[in-house]
């Protein structure tokens, strides 16, 4: 079990390795990447360094790194002319070893003996450094850092993997990752160290590092209805070995059985709508008015603030608080008498996809997700240490046999994937937490993940609570409610269910279909 100054490691370790992720995410680190020569004219840049530029108290056995943009000549970025390391003042450190692995494009330099305490060092790439092209850094890059007064002894810990242990439902097209609390030496993450195995033996793949996170790629689809196992073996920059984390060594998932039925849920004529309701719609005269960005469906009650719309493709007089639209709103009248029965059947069979075997509130066809224990609330204070299964998910599908309440901050961790789709199933309701305008809960979609890729089944209602910033799909058999200025980037459907009578209210919201023109930066 961790000590307290360990917790304190893992939370500022956790913040380091997101900083890392987002600088370097659209560098490209694959192992086809790594291999292939960039132009001749493209200029090679340090991307970032372990320990980070103005680092302190970095322990005295930290072995000094350095990430490049592109693929570097070997002998140029291993030579001792062109990585140094100097400290105190100029004086040189002594390399053991500078080794460079192409797959994720780092120089690894480790001192001879350790650092000296308190101590500031300079580590400079000098425009020695070559890429395979033959190109120079336009300029020597150097970095500072200072030491601590005490040597790394502590294991690193294998925080994330995705897919998590035991999840099933896995699309035969995912990539295996694992994330640890601090960056790891790269040279030992090999094909040797991180495998996956199925039913026939080990399977091929591309093996890849980025910041803390470890990727397996298969070369080929997994085969549905297989149970694969995981083993990675890793050690940290100070040599330490993995041993232990929130998940076990090995790790078992099992793929889906047939297609992939969440890989892209089929919205059919309902893709381009923001806002379904079965029982009318509710607009307060809260300035400002509510709007919409995508089109509204209204059937088989055409009402708004009990006000029949205009049935010309508008809310119509709505009582005087008709919500803005960029839009059409369409209902059993509007344009005709059928196009509203179309797109609610391709709601309800876009519902009943994701929702579980034995419903509720109906049998529907995606069962096996990873249970969330009760009680089910999710979400910590903004800026808290990420804990999976709590306020940090990764793709895959997530059940709930009860309600679900959201509060604080919820991050969803494409881990790098733009296709990473999400599902939380809840066979009861779903409550987002009221807030404040400066404090309030959270959706947070990082490294990949986007809103159109994140579902919400909802078995009942949904409430999304005031001040709220909530992202993805809801699909709710009755009723939902959005409360004073909260918003959402993602279609908010109410009466998903055919059986459903689903009403929808709004108190000065804003809803968009992600990626429709209109919608906020970043919805998408």
């Amino acid at each position: 079990m961790r000590t307290d100054t360990s917790n304190k490691k893992l939370s500022s370790a956790m913040m380091l390795i997101m900083a890392l992720l987002l600088a370097v995410v659209t560098a490209g680190c694959d192992r086809d990447h790594g291999a292939t020569a960039p132009p001749a004219n493209t200029v090679p840049t340090v991307i970032f360094t372990i320990p980070a530029d103005g680092s302190t108290g970095v322990p005295l056995n930290r072995r000094i790194s350095a990430a490049f943009s592109e693929p570097m000549d070997a002998a140029t970025v291993t030579d001792i002319a062109d990585f140094t390391v100097t400290g105190p003042g100029l004086t040189p450190v002594t390399a053991l070893t500078i080794s460079y692995d192409a797959a994720t494009r780092v120089a690894l330099f480790t001192p001879t003996v350790d650092l000296l305490n308190n101590t500031t060092y300079t580590g400079t790439i000098t425009v020695g450094a070559r890429n395979t092209a033959g190109t120079s850094l336009a300029n020597d890059y150097l970095w500072t850092f200072t030491t601590g007064t005490v040597t790394d002894v502590a294991a690193p810990l294998l925080l994330i993997t995705a897919p998590v242990h035991t999840a099933m439902n896995v699309p035969i097209s995912q990539k295996i990752t694992a994330t640890f609390n601090e960056p790891m030496d790269p040279t030992t993450i090999t094909p040797l160290s991180y495998t996956v195995t199925g039913p026939t033996g080990t399977i091929a793949g591309n093996i890849s590092y980025l910041g803390a996170t470890a990727t397996f790629e298969p070369v080929s689809l997994l085969t549905t209805s297989t149970t694969y196992t995981v083993v990675i073996a890793a050690s940290d920059l100070a040599g330490n070995p993995w041993v232990i984390g929130n998940v076990p060594n090995p790790w078992i998932f099992t793929t889906i059985s047939g297609t992939l039925p969440f890989v892209s849920v089929n919205m059919g004529l309902a893709a381009p709508f923001a806002i379904a309701a079965t029982a009318g719609v509710t607009n307060t005269i809260t300035a400002p008015l509510t709007h919409i960005n995508g089109n509204v469906v209204l059937d088989p009650n055409q009402t708004c603030n009990a006000v029949t719309v205009d049935n010309a493709g508008g809310f119509g007089l709505c009582g005087g608080m008709a919500p803005t639209i960029n839009g059409t709103v369409i209902t059993n009248l509007y344009p005709d008498t059928t196009t509203s029965t179309a797109v609610k059947a391709d709601l309800n069979a876009a519902f009943l996809s994701i929702t579980p075997p034995a419903g509720p509130p109906a049998a529907g066809g995606l069962g096996g997700g990873t249970p969330i224990a009760s009680p089910t609330t999710l979400g910590e204070p903004a800026l808290s240490p990420l804990v999976l299964g709590d306020n940090l998910f990764t793709p895959g599908v997530y059940t709930s046999i009860t309600s679900m309440l959201i509060t604080g901050d919820v991050t969803l961790d494409g881990l790098g994937d733009p296709n990473a789709t999400f599902i939380f199933q809840s066979a009861s309701s779903l409550t987002v937490a009221d807030g404040a305008p400066l404090v309030h809960s959270r959706i947070l979609l990082t490294n990949g993940t986007k809103a159109s890729n994140v579902w919400w089944q909802v078995g009942s209602s949904a409430t999304i609570g005031t001040n709220a910033e909530f992202y993805g799909n809801i699909l709710a058999a009755f009723d939902i409610t959005m409360k004073t200025s909260s918003t959402a980037c993602g279609r908010s459907m109410a009466g998903a269910w055919v059986g459903g009578a689903g009403a929808f209210i709004f108190d000065t919201n804003v809803v968009s279909v992600p990626g429709h023109p209109s919608a906020p930066a970043g919805c998408e």
